[in-house]
C-alpha cells in the first residue's frame, strides 16, 4: 500500500463494490457472503500490514461495509459509483496488486453461488473496464 492512501476507506469502498456485485441478481446468497469473508481473511488481511487504532486489520472493513450496505439495502448503482469515484480520486496511491486482488474478489463473490449470471457478468465487465480506463489515465 502506498503511503498517502486512506487504506481503511479503500477497503470500505471495496466492500461496497462487492455488495453491488452480490446484489446484481437482486439477492445476496449465503455462499456469496461466505466467499467474501474467506477472501478477506485469506487473501486481503494476510497481506495487509495496516491496522486501525483498535488493532483491527484494515482489510476487515471490506466485510463490515458489505454487511452494512446489505442491512441498509443501498442501491447497486450507489455502491458501484462510490467505489469508482474513490478509485478515480485515489488511483495514483493504490498499489496495482491491490487492484488485481479487488478484481479477484469480485469474481470470487460472483462465482460463489452457482455460476456468474448475465447481470453479474455485465456488472463485472463494466467494473473491469472502468478500472482499466482509470488506471490508463494515470
Amino acid at each position: 500500500m502506498k503511503h498517502n492512501l486512506n487504506t481503511k476507506q479503500f477497503y470500505k469502498e471495496l466492500g461496497r463494490l462487492l455488495y453491488a456485485v452480490a446484489m446484481a441478481d437482486k439477492k445476496i446468497q449465503p455462499k456469496e457472503v461466505q466467499a467474501l469473508h474467506e477472501f478477506v481473511s485469506k487473501e486481503l488481511a494476510s497481506s495487509e500490514p495496516t491496522s486501525d487504532s483498535s488493532g483491527m486489520n484494515q482489510a476487515f472493513y471490506t466485510s463490515f461495509e458489505f454487511e452494512d450496505y446489505a442491512r441498509q439495502h443501498i442501491s447497486i448503482k450507489k455502491a458501484h459509483n462510490s467505489f469508482i469515484k474513490f478509485l478515480d480520486a485515489n488511483i495514483m496511491e493504490i498499489d496495482p496488486a491491490l487492484i488485481d486482488k479487488s478484481i479477484q474478489a469480485i469474481e470470487k463473490v460472483a462465482r460463489a453461488f452457482r455460476k456468474i449470471n448475465e447481470k453479474e457478468r455485465l456488472l463485472i465487465d463494466s467494473i473491469k473496464k472502468e478500472i482499466k480506463e482509470i488506471a490508463e489515465i494515470y
